[in-house]
């Protein structure tokens, strides 16, 4: 919540609607002073101009607060709006676009925040059918592996939650492990095992021992320019880790398996995506097998907050006061929030068929610059932006399916399933992978060798 309260505090408030009159009448409550409003569409004395005219109010009343009240705005015309501001000194606060006053029809001063990244980057936060989630995981056996990631260890959270009999955390970093385990100690539903999933006898030992229904393997190496320059390792683990937690959850009888992959195993350019797609491949090939397993693949962008992603390297630079980094002026990137893409995997085994990928509607791709520019704006406008250039294997834009125009929609409005394994549904490349990770695992090929076999697969890898 934004302090806003007492004598000296002086406004603008954008949008001169319900929501901005309500929001103006706490502030003055509460001894604030409201100078006036910009609004595109309002007229009257208080409105002091529209939306394009805010540095002329901002100069011409000596203020350098605003508290943006206008929920439904595009985040492309937030971004806009924010950009056009040409003061380096002025605080902008907001009344969400997902906030939960409208059901009340007013806004109180504590219902503004800071500008959040969601409010930048495009879409509401799409809320999944919880109902059948809780349906489909209710009183199973679950084992997530990748467990202590990000994605991973929100799937823990959220599968606990939902009522899962028993939720099984898998994962080979201890420290991840431990203190999620601490955060969830607390709930009797949840038990931690140490694995590599490329340990066929150990992920045996984990499943004798739990006898899991579902499995939700979300466990990669996933940072493009490291698995650049680490082929064979990301090889061993995004394939034959795949492989290998597929093959053992068909040995154990498990009810349906759920692949995490990225939009980066579309149409592949750099090792991570490609490896992506070779468990794509798998998990098509393994489908059409037929047998008691259901096998889906879930796909989606660029998740705010986890690991290694664009903004939490921004937060690092805002707290070092370092420069924003961006690779180039035209990148973009889809975006969407951890607890997305945990409803998201989640409900990818509830609405997909066997063999299909399932993606989210994720709206409009973001210029990454664009975020930058408000991002700075609004947290510190003395810091600069460098573009530093594109890295080893990086897109300039993300794609979430080989041919949009064929995707297919589920019972979820949300989520979509494509058509992208038509080619492999036969497996008849299934035996070249596996030679591939053969090789690979006994180190019978240079990094060099591995990118030219992935390239085989007629990947473009950079």
């Amino acid at each position: 919540m934004v302090e806003f309260t007492g004598p000296g505090r002086r406004a603008i408030i954008v949008g001169h609607g319900t929501a901005g009159r309500a929001l103006a009448d706490d502030i003055r409550r509460h001894g604030g002073e409201v100078v006036g409003f910009l609004d595109d569409v309002s007229t009257g004395r208080e409105v002091l101009g529209t939306l394009a005219e805010v540095n002329r109010v901002l100069a011409d009343h000596d203020v350098r607060v605003i508290l943006f009240a206008i929920p439904s705005i595009d985040a492309a015309d937030l971004r806009s709006f924010v950009n056009s501001i040409t003061a380096d000194d002025v605080e902008i606060d907001i009344v969400p676009r997902t906030y939960g006053t409208l059901a009340r029809e007013t806004v109180r001063i504590e219902d503004l925040t800071d500008v959040d990244v969601l409010d930048l980057v495009g879409r509401r936060p799409v809320k999944h059918d919880l109902m059948t989630s809780r349906a489909f995981v209710e009183g199973k056996v679950v084992l997530v592996t990748g467990a202590a990631g990000s994605i991973g260890s929100q799937l823990v959270r959220q599968l606990a939650a939902l009522g899962a009999g028993l939720v099984v955390a898998v994962d080979r970093w201890e420290n991840g492990l431990f203190f999620l385990g601490r955060e969830l100690e607390s709930r009797t539903n949840v038990r931690f095992a140490i694995a590599d999933v490329k340990s066929r006898e150990r992920l045996e030992a984990i499943f004798t021992q739990y006898r899991p229904n579902v499995v939700f393997h979300a466990a990669a190496y996933k940072h493009v320019p490291l698995m650049q320059s680490n082929p064979l390792e990301a090889i061993n683990n995004n394939v034959w880790g795949t492989l290998n937690t597929m093959q053992t959850s068909i040995e154990f009888g498990v009810e349906n398996v759920v692949y995490v992959s990225t939009d980066k195993a579309v149409n592949p350019v750099n090792v991570m995506g490609a490896t992506k797609r070779l468990g794509e491949m798998l998990m098509s090939a393994l489908a059409s097998q037929g047998g008691g397993t259901q096998f889906n693949a879930v796909r989606f962008g660029n998740v705010i907050e986890s690991n290694g992603s664009v903004m939490q390297i921004f937060r690092r630079q805002f707290a070092e006061r370092q420069p924003l980094t961006v690779t180039h002026p035209d990148v973009t990137r889809f975006f969407m929030t951890i607890d997305e893409a945990a409803q998201l995997i989640i409900q990818s085994a509830v609405v997909g068929a066997n063999g299909d990928t399932v993606v989210l509607d994720m709206g409009e791709p973001v210029l990454v610059m664009d975020l930058a520019r408000s991002l700075v704006k609004i947290v510190d406008p003395t810091l600069t932006i460098d573009v530093i250039g594109l890295r080893p294997g990086e897109k300039m834009y993300e794609e979430l399916s080989y041919e949009p125009t064929r995707v297919s929609p589920t019972a979820n409005p949300k989520i979509f399933a494509t058509n992208d394994h038509t080619e492999d549904a036969d497996g008849s490349r299934f035996d070249e992978i596996r030679l591939l990770v053969d090789d690979s695992l006994a180190y019978r090929m240079s990094d060099a060798d591995a990118i030219e076999r992935l390239r085989s697969f007629g990947f473009g890898i950079q």
